[in-house]
């Protein structure tokens, strides 16, 4: 193993056993036990391919009541599972994972280029990580 292999083996164990690692895998824990958002979500999920199915339908073929009730259950259930305290932790824990990466990665941008980026300019393809 070269040694750039083994220090990325050493950071790969240190994050594995961080607090944000720690955190994510309580939240998707309680995330993929909490039958009521996993039924809610699966709901959702069935609806959306449902209105999918009506939009790809032929002009004139497709059924709007059908649309319409779908497309209510759907705000119906995205306003109940957005709403939920466990789904609302297990997408903070993944924001927290995806922060610390994106600061992982750019400090080894910065030791590459001796470059850290200066403002964001919203264009992700610019950046070296930020908070956005």
């Amino acid at each position: 193993m070269t040694k750039i292999i083994e220090l990325a083996h050493m950071l790969g164990t240190e994050i594995a056993v961080s607090d944000e690692i720690k955190n994510l895998n309580m939240a998707k824990d309680a995330f993929d036990s909490d039958k009521d958002l996993q039924s809610k979500m699966s709901e959702y999920e069935t609806h959306r391919l449902l209105l999918g199915q009506e939009f790809s339908k032929n002009e004139g073929e497709a059924d709007q009541i059908a649309i319409a009730n779908l497309k209510a259950r759907m705000e119906e259930l995205t306003k109940e599972i957005t709403e939920n305290k466990i789904y609302a932790e297990f997408l903070n824990a993944q924001k927290a994972m995806n922060d610390l990466m994106a600061e992982v990665n750019a400090e080894i941008k910065f030791c590459i280029t001796g470059e850290r980026p200066s403002s964001c300019t919203h264009d992700c393809s610019t950046c070296g990580g930020c908070s956005h």
